[in-house]
């Protein structure tokens, strides 16, 4: 059985969406929706050790909020199957929730053209 992610900490949104979108307000709201969206798309494995570390998502998008070439994950993982399967369901969360269309009406395009996702195991 598979876990829905929803709670806000499940998931931070990292610093590549950039400093200086619009302004805090835009950039909070950029992030609070780029959040809700993603946490609502991620099955989180189950029976995840305690030593899962938290895993970063590098995407680039279009204009058009599609996904420009595939998710990668950003940083070294460890060998074991369980953070191996850890980092798969977070790409798989980034690509089931695309395209973030959304995101056009909350920032300039320079602001989330390319976006960093930190996803954390969960505390169950």
């Amino acid at each position: 059985m598979m876990l829905r992610a929803t709670a806000v900490a499940l998931l931070l949104v990292s610093s590549a969406v950039r400093a200086d979108a619009d302004d805090d307000a835009a950039r909070h709201a950029l992030l609070a929706g780029l959040h809700a969206k993603i946490a609502s798309c991620w099955a989180v494995p189950p029976d995840l050790p305690d030593t899962i570390k938290p895993v970063r998502v590098k995407f680039s998008l279009t204009r058009s909020g599609e996904l420009d070439g595939s998710p990668s994950i950003d940083g070294p993982v460890a060998g074991d199957p369980a953070t191996k399967a850890f980092a798969a369901s977070a790409v798989r969360a980034v690509v089931r929730c695309a395209p973030y269309a959304e995101l056009a009406g909350r920032a300039s395009y320079d602001a989330w053209k390319t976006i960093v996702v930190t996803f954390n195991a969960p505390e169950l």
